[in-house]
């Protein structure tokens, strides 16, 4: 009778839970920035996805109008004509628009697991890459791009991570000067009721 190798067929929870520590540490932060964390990592999976489907459906465009029969350049090349460009400009710059933006998000990601295990640095990460995106976004691309083609949902989004890092910022700069993290202060002895 064949025996069976007991390392074969392991689970690969051990390995999710190992990799779980290695990235956002073995201590738990406190609340306020779990929640910060957790508002925004679920921006970051927003816009994340948005650049690089985005991005895909550019590259692929050849593919998709095999496929599918959608004319994905020549709707491109219409709006942008529509937003001022060259005919043959915009696609270029959408495509440089949507690569610079996936490392942006990559670099807002590595922020939010500075902002999870508490480092300082983390806004630097946050505010610089969401800065550069906003920047891209409305002098790379132009701002009627921004005004027409960005939606309200996104101007919000990147509105809720600007102020909620900034305001996570200063409430750690507090902390470390022997404040609290919270709103509202530390109890004192005094206002705490047995």
């Amino acid at each position: 009778m064949k025996e069976l190798n007991p390392d074969k067929f392991q689970s690969p929870v051990p390995f999710l839970i190992k990799f779980k520590k290695i990235i956002f540490g073995e201590k738990k932060p406190d609340i306020y920035t779990r929640i910060t964390f957790i508002f925004n990592i679920l921006i970051w999976l927003t816009f994340m996805l948005w650049s690089i489907v985005s991005y895909l459906a550019i590259t692929m465009r050849s593919i998709i109008l095999k496929q599918k029969g959608i004319p994905v350049e020549d709707i491109i090349q219409k709006r942008g004509i529509e937003l001022g460009f060259e005919p043959n400009d915009f696609l270029p710059r959408l495509l440089t628009f949507h690569a610079v933006s996936i490392i942006c998000w990559g670099l807002v990601f590595f922020g939010l697991i500075l902002l999870y295990r508490k480092k300082k640095q983390f806004s630097y990460f946050i505010l610089g890459a969401v800065s550069f995106y906003l920047g891209m976004s409305i002098f790379y691309l132009s701002f009627n791009y921004f005004l027409l083609d960005t939606t309200t949902f996104d101007k919000i989004s990147l509105l809720i991570v600007i102020t909620s890092i900034t305001l996570h910022a200063f409430l750690m700069k507090n902390e470390r000067s022997g404040g609290s993290i919270s709103f509202f202060g530390e109890a004192e002895e005094d206002d705490i009721i047995e």
